[in-house]
């Protein structure tokens, strides 16, 4: 049987990823959308003011959903390393490395199927990768010093 601290709960791990899923969805739907009329707003000769408001507002939409993307991982960070032990610590990192290399083929599979450049798909990812590989190294150092 095992206890608490010796894997993390089913739930958790489906409720994150589903929330990865869902911000990085509207992401791409968004970064989508703003690049169609990107295209659309470089054809015509004159752009109105309603024309460059809609372009802001995308970016900040955006923006707001890389940021929401990153937020998540933070959080889920936080939440595992102070509430469990050593192997689900390991779990979530080893988990969330393979949902961001997915997150990654599905960029690249995407960029293939449409105009969007890979490097716009993968965006909200690259971040939260760097972050966790960077806490990774981070906790196999302290652990490593602490015994």
């Amino acid at each position: 049987m095992q206890t608490k601290n010796e894997r993390l709960p089913s739930l958790f791990l489906l409720i994150y990823t589903v929330l990865l899923l869902i911000s990085y969805s509207i992401y791409v739907i968004l970064e989508n959308t703003r690049l169609s009329h990107a295209q659309q707003w470089l054809s015509e000769t004159n752009i109105t003011q309603n024309d460059v408001d809609s372009i802001s507002q995308l970016g900040r939409w955006t923006t707001l959903s890389e940021s929401v993307f990153l937020i998540i991982v933070v959080l889920a960070m936080i939440v595992v390393m102070y509430r469990y032990q050593k192997k689900p610590v390991n779990q979530f990192f080893i988990g969330s490395l393979a949902l961001f290399v997915g997150f990654a083929v599905a960029s690249y599979v995407i960029s293939l199927m449409s105009s969007m450049p890979i490097g716009n798909l993968i965006q909200p990812v690259i971040i939260p990768t760097f972050i966790l590989i960077a806490v990774y190294i981070y906790r196999l150092w302290r652990t490593r010093y602490e015994k």
